[in-house]
């Protein structure tokens, strides 16, 4: 289970903007290393401040916490993909409009954040992307799961299995794509190819006619 970012340092006495810079300079070291690889004093390089900094951001005063700083990363990462969500929903009349939308959401989050992506791939491990242990998670997640459930709810989604599991469905292809097409190395925003990609994905979880 991923811990929340533990601190000693009181978040009204923490610059904003010397967060921000450790945590982009850790989800590029994060993306280029497996998170069993890295370590706080190449985080600190990267950031360009000190190791007692980082312990007292994301730990205590004598020891720092990278897997607190994994969290951060991650939690940011996701609530910045939660808010583009809600923005692009807003105003989205039809539920096949707005699943696509969701799709599209997450694929051009990726095409623009690819470091993100790595550093889900490379240090982000199955347990703990699927544990929602973070508000931002959380939030993202219920977001997936309302408009599945109104899918189901409607007639329109397959309803022979339980929303979860339609999300992990879901998930499981949005995330495949996205990620492979990042290790893969390909050129062009996959984003462009939106439209296929979904079609294939709707087909997938729809009820049939015949049903």
């Amino acid at each position: 289970m991923m811990p929340s970012a533990p601190s000693s340092f009181p978040s009204s006495r923490q610059n904003p903007e010397v967060r921000d810079r450790i945590e982009r300079a850790a989800v590029q070291v994060f993306a280029d290393s497996e998170f069993h690889q890295v370590t706080l004093q190449q985080v600190a390089k990267a950031a360009r401040c000190s190791l007692q900094t980082l312990y007292r951001y994301y730990g205590n005063d004598q020891q720092g916490s990278k897997e607190a700083l994994l969290s951060a990363c991650l939690h940011h990462g996701l609530e910045q993909l939660a808010e583009r969500m809600l923005d692009h929903l807003a105003g989205i009349a039809t539920f096949r409009d707005r699943l696509s939308k969701v799709f599209w959401v997450v694929l051009d989050f990726f095409d623009r954040n690819p470091e993100m992506g790595r550093m889900m791939i490379n240090s982000v491990y199955p347990g703990l992307w699927g544990s929602d242990t973070t508000p931002a998670q959380q939030q993202l997640s219920g977001l997936f799961i309302s408009v599945l459930r109104e899918g189901q709810e409607q007639g329109i989604l397959n309803d022979r299995v339980a929303t979860p599991i339609l999300l992990d469905f879901f998930y499981g292809v949005l995330l495949r794509v996205s990620q492979m097409h990042l290790l893969r190395g390909r050129e062009g925003q996959l984003a462009d190819q939106h439209g296929v990609l979904f079609d294939m994905l709707w087909r997938a979880i729809t009820i049939a006619p015949a049903e």
